[in-house]
């Protein structure tokens, strides 16, 4: 019997501005991903940094919530069977 994984995809800040939306879809679908859920949204810098908490530790973390809250983000839940 086969295995429902579920994949969290994220179109990050310079993905959005450069137009790159619809083929990194495209791309996950021929692979055989299941696009169940799409969210277009600029995450605040405190959902950020839980988002990212386990990271928190690391020098580049600033500056990694900065980015991400730089512009949009598309939030993506993909299903693929094993």
């Amino acid at each position: 019997m086969a295995n429902l994984e579920r994949t969290f995809i994220a179109i990050k800040p310079d993905g959005v501005q450069r137009g790159l939306v619809s083929e990194i879809i495209k791309r996950f679908k021929q692979t055989g991903f299941r696009l169940v859920a799409l969210k277009f949204l600029r995450a605040s810098k405190d959902h950020l940094k839980q988002h990212y908490s386990d990271l928190k530790d690391h020098p580049f973390f600033p500056g990694l919530v900065k980015y991400m809250n730089s512009g949009p983000v598309v939030a993506m839940e993909h299903h693929s069977w094993q």
